[in-house]
Parts: C-alpha cells; sequence; structure tokens
C-alpha cells in the first residue's frame, strides 16, 4: 500500500503504509533532565529534544504503532525514564534494561512488571553487563521471558561473541545489523559465519536498524546495504527486527532522515508478507506483544 507523501502538519510521511503492530524495536528516551538527569561519567551529551513527547511525533509521522526503548548509555543504569515511557503510552511500548551487575531479585523483578523484556549486554562490558555478568544473570531472567541484546562494535566480535552468548540459553539480538556491510564479502568467513548462525540457531536474532552507519552510498537509499538485507531474509526472516536508532546521539556520518530509514524497507523488503514480518509479527513475538 502506497501513502500520501505528506501528513496533514506538513510533514513528509514513508512511501508505504506499516502494517498494524509495525514497530520501532530500537531508540532511546532522554529527559527532561529536571527529572531524569544524564548520568555522570557518560560518554556523549545529548544535544536534541529526545523526550518521549518528540518521538512520539516521530511515531506518529512514521505511523508505527509499537516502540521498544532501549535504556541508553547516557542514562548510565538508572532506567527510570524508559520505566516512565513505558508506563505513559498504554502498552505501546516494552524496554530494554542497563543492568547494574548487583541489582537484587527485586529490583529486577520490579524492571520486568515494569515491561521490560531483555537486557543489554556487550564484550567490554563498556555501559553494558559483560559476558561474566552475563552469564550470571541469565537464570535470573529466564522465568521472566527476557532474552538479551549484544551491543556489536565489529563484525568480528558478533563472531567472537556468538559462543558466550548461545551459552546463555536466552534468545539474543545481534544489534547494529551484526556489522555486516558492503566492505565484506559473502565468501567472507564472519560473513558466512554469522548468516548460518541466524539461519541455524532459533535463538539468533539480528536488528537492521543502523544500517545508515554501514552504508558507502548513504542517503536516501542506502541501496548498497540491500544485499546484506537479502542475505539476511534467506537466512530467517522470522528473526529479522527494524528500528529507528532514534535519536541518533553517537553518530559521525549525517543524521539520517527517520523517513528514508523506514523507506529504506520498502526498498529492501518488496514482499510485503516479509516485511509486515519484520515489521510487526517478529517483535510482537520477542518482546511479548503476543502474551
Amino acid at each position: 500500500m502506497t501513502n500520501a507523501s505528506r501528513s496533514e502538519t506538513g510533514k513528509r510521511r514513508p512511501k508505504f503504509t506499516p502494517p498494524p503492530g509495525a514497530c520501532d524495536t530500537h531508540l532511546h528516551i532522554y529527559g527532561p533532565f529536571d527529572r531524569f538527569p544524564l548520568a555522570q561519567g557518560r560518554h556523549y551529551d545529548i544535544q536534541r529534544d529526545a523526550t518521549l513527547e518528540a518521538y512520539c511525533g516521530l511515531l506518529d509521522q512514521l505511523g508505527l504503532e509499537r516502540a521498544v526503548v532501549v535504556n541508553g548509555g547516557g542514562n548510565g543504569n538508572d532506567n527510570s525514564v524508559t520505566l516512565d515511557a513505558i508506563a505513559r503510552m498504554d502498552g505501546r511500548l516494552k524496554g530494554v534494561a542497563l543492568l547494574d551487575p548487583e541489582i537484587d531479585d527485586t529490583g529486577l523483578r520490579a524492571l520486568h512488571e515494569g515491561g521490560m523484556t531483555a537486557f543489554r549486554m556487550r564484550g567490554n562490558g563498556k555501559g553494558a553487563l559483560n559476558f561474566a555478568e552475563a552469564a550470571r544473570m541469565a537464570p535470573r531472567v529466564r522465568e521472566f521471558g527476557w532474552h538479551v541484546e549484544y551491543h556489536v562494535s565489529s563484525r568480528e566480535d558478533a563472531v567472537a561473541a556468538l559462543p558466550h552468548l548461545q551459552a546463555l540459553r536466552l534468545p539474543y539480538v545481534l544489534d547494529h545489523v551484526a556489522h555486516l556491510g558492503p566492505e565484506a564479502s559473502f565468501d567472507d568467513p564472519s560473513v558466512q559465519r554469522i548468516l548460518a548462525t541466524l539461519r541455524d540457531d532459533e535463538n539468533c536474532w539480528v536488528n537492521l536498524y543502523s544500517f545508515y552507519h554501514r552504508s558507502r552510498s548513504g542517503a536516501p537509499s542506502y541501496s548498497d546495504m540491500h544485499g546484506i538485507v537479502e542475505a539476511l531474509i534467506v537466512a530467517a526472516p522470522q528473526r529479522l527486527l527494524w528500528g529507528t536508532n532514534w535519536p541518533h546521539v553517537v553518530i559521525s556520518t549525517p543524521e539520517p532522515d527517520n523517513v528514508d530509514l523506514l523507506d529504506f524497507l520498502f526498498d529492501a523488503v518488496p514482499d510485503d508478507k516479509t516485511r509486515t514480518a519484520i515489521l510487526a509479527d517478529n517483535p510482537a513475538r520477542l518482546y511479548g506483544w503476543d502474551a
């Protein structure tokens, strides 16, 4: 289905109408800072309006019904702003937590009851749980049906993390498109390993967000990433996700237009059934809207 190119407010709209239940599976909320101050020791500042109210404008512009708020590193292990956003959106939001490795059972259960469905981890432990901490946390969250989002820093990092992630016995998401991009041939062993794991391991998911970082051809079409998406679809279309990465606070390239990011999915995934799976069915299953 196509859509009007402009909304009633004059903002550009995507070139297709997202399906019911369509979800942005990766964004961050920051502020207002008088209520939710940024963490000390953070490695970036927020230079724009990144409140829930600002994001809701984008959600409406894109025509999406749901979203997943990943507690941003600028908030540290304080998940208050994410929990507040979830509570205010009448079931439209879920969350991914940044955990203090020493969190007690009461605190963990409060996060679950507040709408958190996963925790984030990273190989070097910077701003998230490291491998050892995640291994201790995994059995504690299994009863909640949580999964793990792995913050991928390179393609080699994704491959090296796979044994640790599989040992958790939880579903795990490789974010940032698992750092797959046009710089590597499909014959590259690391590319083949990631694709094979996605195909063969039912716990493995890949989030397509941040593909704009990997692209060399750039906006607005990011056409050199189409082949990567096609290969991931061949591997496991039922375990792919999409997100904006709003508000794009850590970026070395020109800030992307969020409408272009959704239009990319229309062009890279021309099959309507597969696009519906990526935008709606898959996130509903992973984040718990089906429960």
